[in-house]
């Protein structure tokens, strides 16, 4: 079995899409579209892999994303035709990494710190793609680490701009190694809540374009804290 991580939960709020949907609905009547950030809900985990000296090798990103999300991906390209909620072996290989062409800034939402210090990260690698029960389409890709060194490691999935909202309470797990902690520290949503009202006021509220929306993603982004023995 691998280690199960800790939750630890700061302020009232615990799930971005209960918490800021009444305050995004007010937002956007007042604003208009622009204003209606985040966009897409995106459930996340990671699977840290190290190699025999301990240092972290490769990092596997699930991301499953909403449902009302899920349902556009599937009417938009066709998927699951006769809705028994199965993907085909044709309908997977042609879609894997369907969601790894990144642009306008985004560079995958991964952020992995050692001592503070940001690993370099390689390329997205598709590994899977699968339908859920629940209709939520559900990926995982890999990136390489470069520049790790034994010891704890941080992550973090978010989107700068907050056009995605990501949380990770998908299994975050260390393969292989059921020694290792792991310790899910949930974003204060009620600090980012009040810190984005505050954003939003010192621009007057004005939220006229996307790229006018304030860079708040990481205000409302888990933290992963990962420790494995020596």
């Amino acid at each position: 079995m691998q280690a199960l991580p800790r939750v630890l939960s700061g302020g009232m709020c615990h799930r971005i899409r209960r918490c800021l949907a009444p305050f995004v609905v007010a937002l956007a009547a007042l604003a208009g579209p622009a204003a209606g950030h985040p966009h897409i809900f995106v459930d996340a985990g990671v699977t840290v892999l190290r190699d025999s000296a301990g240092h972290v090798s490769a990092v596997e990103v699930t991301w499953r994303y909403d449902e009302l999300y899920s349902l556009i991906l599937t009417e938009d390209y066709g998927l699951d035709p006769d809705y028994d909620l199965q993907l085909t072996e044709a309908e997977v290989t042609e879609m894997l990494g369907f969601d790894l062409n990144w642009g306008s800034g985004f560079s995958g939402g991964l952020v992995l710190l050692q001592a503070d210090r940001p690993l370099d990260l390689g390329p997205p690698e598709p590994v899977s793609m699968r339908l859920l029960d629940t209709g939520q389409i559900e990926t995982t890709h890999r990136r390489a680490v470069h520049g790790a060194a034994p010891g704890g490691l941080v992550a973090q999935i978010y989107d700068p701009e907050f056009y995605i909202a990501f949380e990770m309470i998908l299994p975050n797990t260390v393969a292989g190694e059921p020694g290792c902690r792991v310790d899910l520290i949930r974003a204060d949503l009620d600090a980012a809540y009040a810190a984005l009202e505050a954003a939003l006021e010192a621009i007057g509220g004005a939220v006229a374009a996307e790229d006018n929306f304030p860079a708040v993603g990481a205000l409302f982004a888990d933290r992963v804290e990962i420790t494995c023995p020596e």
